[in-house]
């Protein structure tokens, strides 16, 4: 699983009430200002830049809400929301260790706040240091144990660490958490299918469809999982369902023409990858897939088309190199084949290996 971050920037919002003061007085009584701030009052000037940062950070203006956070900062620097706010506006403008650096300030200052170190998580995750991120999170469900998203990226980040077992024990930790998390079992399911622990990942998936019904991309990995045991007919059922939840899924159309073509449907095929293509005019792996199709229909003016766009668009594209070799072999042109296959081997394809060290090639050499 590639799976794509869903950071949600959670900040401090909160309206502020301000105290209804004449010349500094609580209470009739006159107070300096380090009495005041003892007592919980807020300077006016920290708090109406304060509300003004949030208030371009609920906007999307993130630079604007950085000045007024460091304008509060340098008036107050121990600020706890002004420095945890301005590290969520450096994050979302992926400037990740600048973030990073005003999110560990506002743990010095609070460390229990655990959204603070969350987003530090978030952070580390958008360097792609998902070392420092498995830290962060660890100790932002240690602060608060109700972060169950902090649980949950830190599967994510063991999965992209291909630690499949690690991510598995952080999702189970997220759904001890909250037991409803959708996104955490289906990501759980994708940690066993990486494990080849197949049935397990069917009733993850399972899992995560029951408990929100609109998650395509589940009813996608589901039917995956269905293909990887070869029951075709479960996996088409569970691929169109994908894409009658999301009909713009050009992964489920490419995925549904891949267990089509694997069952000798290649009219069906076909018309998924022209359909994927359609959708996404650079899904350089339908337009591999297309032509795999071609070359089974026999089609390899048609293949060689199909692979020649698939490397227009992914130029390091080996399956492409390869099928592109077996066209053109088909239509006898052995010197461009095993150019094509001497390309893909040198990009990783154990299977043009015996292509280039077969006669057909040596010979020409």
């Amino acid at each position: 699983m590639m799976k794509k971050l869903l950071i949600i920037a959670a900040f401090v919002g909160i309206n502020i009430i301000s105290y209804a003061q004449e010349d500094n007085t609580v209470n009739g009584s006159a107070v300096d200002q380090a009495t005041m701030d003892s007592l919980g009052l807020v300077n006016p000037k920290i708090l109406e830049t304060y509300n003004q940062g949030v208030k371009f950070l609920n906007a999307g203006k993130n630079i604007e809400a950085i000045q007024k956070f460091t304008e509060v900062i340098l008036m107050d620097e121990n600020n706890v929301q002004a420095n945890y706010n301005r590290g969520v506006a450096h994050h979302n403008l992926g400037k990740f260790d600048d973030a990073i650096k005003d999110l560990k300030k506002t743990t010095q200052i609070d460390p229990s706040n655990g959204m603070a170190f969350y987003m530090m998580g978030q952070a580390y995750n958008g360097k792609q240091n998902y070392e420092e991120a498995v830290k962060v999170y660890k100790k932002a469900y240690t602060a608060d144990p109700t972060l169950e998203k902090a649980a949950y990226y830190e599967g994510v980040s063991y999965f992209q660490m291909e630690d499949y077992e690690s991510a598995i024990k952080a999702f189970d930790k997220a759904i001890s958490i909250k037991s409803d998390y959708a996104y955490a079992y289906n990501d759980r399911g994708s940690s066993k299918l990486k494990l080849e622990d197949i049935d397990g990942a069917i009733a993850d998936y399972k899992y995560a469809i029951n408990i929100d019904k609109g998650l395509s991309f589940a009813y996608n990995n589901l039917a995956s999982a269905y293909r990887k045991k070869g029951d075709y007919t479960t996996a088409d059922k569970y691929y169109t369902s994908a894409i009658k939840q999301k009909p713009d899924n050009h992964v489920a159309y490419n995925n549904r023409g891949t267990a089509r073509f694997e069952s000798g449907n290649y009219t069906g095929a076909l018309a998924d990858f022209k359909k994927a293509i359609t959708i996404k005019p650079d899904y350089a792996f339908a337009y591999n897939n297309k032509a795999s199709v071609y070359i089974k229909l026999e089609q390899y003016k048609e293949a060689i088309t199909a692979c020649n766009k698939a490397l227009e668009l992914y130029p390091e594209y080996m399956e492409a190199f390869f099928n592109r070799g077996i066209a053109k072999e088909m239509l006898k042109d052995l010197k461009g084949a095993c150019a094509d296959w001497e390309d893909a081997f040198i990009l990783g394809s154990e299977n043009a290996e015996k292509y280039i060290n077969s006669p057909a090639c040596t010979s020409s050499n």
